[in-house]
């Protein structure tokens, strides 16, 4: 597993992180709090679908980039996401810990994630860890604002400086991405 990653652009505006993909059996772990997550199922999934097994009391909400939520009104969990997007991260917020997995196999690695101007959660694909400058190079430049993950560690320029205050990027995470 301990593999070099090819960086591609595929427009001024994507990037692809090429690599393992996760594996689609893995669980995603929720922490009490908010975090940012993503996951790699290769078709498209109804939200209620791919969360099922932790739309219980711990879950609160899940936002996408949009602000679209899937969330408890009443007794019934209302889906205002809609399907799951593969290249999306996700902010979560839960009550307690919880943890799920989606059936399904995973998406190809160098599939390209479109970043457009404002703020939008982004996925990671790979299995690995890797260095979020290596993950993200292909878009470190004058139209990044910063790079966001879930514990407020960014990367953003300092003075003439990118910083990469993130380390690693994990699989699992997602991440928000602020462009110009």
């Amino acid at each position: 597993v301990e593999e070099g990653y090819l960086f591609k652009m595929f427009g001024e505006d994507s990037f692809v992180i090429e690599g393992l993909a996760i594996n689609p059996e893995t669980p995603i772990d929720l922490e009490f709090g908010f975090q940012f997550i993503s996951y790699f199922p290769d078709y498209p999934m109804d939200a209620l679908e791919a969360f099922e097994s932790i739309l219980n009391d711990n879950l609160d909400f899940i936002r996408n980039s949009q602000g679209q939520t899937l969330r408890k009104i009443g007794p019934n969990w209302v889906n205002g996401i809609g399907d799951w997007v593969v290249t999306e991260g996700y902010l979560v917020k839960m009550f307690t810990d919880d943890s799920f997995i989606i059936e399904g196999d995973a998406v190809d690695p160098s599939f390209p994630i479109s970043v457009s101007i404002g703020f939008q959660f982004v996925s990671y694909f790979p299995e690995t860890s890797m260095d979020a400058f290596l993950a993200f190079e292909t878009i470190i430049g004058d139209n990044l604002h910063f790079i966001r993950g879930s514990e407020g560690t960014m990367i953003r320029k300092i003075g003439p400086n990118w910083v990469n205050g993130i380390g690693d990027c994990q699989p699992g995470e997602g991440y928000l991405v602020k462009m110009f």
